[in-house]
C-alpha cells in the first residue's frame, strides 16, 4: 500500500500549480456569494487562480 501512496503523492506535489491556485479560487468563490458586491470583487480574485493555472 505504501508503494502506491508515495508515487501518487509525488505526482500531486509536482503538479503544484493547482495547489497554489486553490486558495485564490476558494476565496473568490466565497466572496462571490456576498450580495451586490460579491460578483465584481470575487471575479478578479478567481481570475488570479485561473492565471496561475
Amino acid at each position: 500500500m505504501n508503494k502506491l501512496i508515495l508515487p501518487l503523492l509525488c505526482c500531486m506535489f509536482l503538479a503544484g500549480c493547482g495547489l497554489v491556485a486553490l486558495p485564490f479560487r476558494a476565496v473568490g468563490d466565497v466572496v462571490q456569494v456576498v450580495p451586490l458586491v460579491g460578483k465584481p470583487i470575487g471575479a478578479p480574485i478567481h481570475a488570479v487562480g485561473d492565471a496561475i493555472d
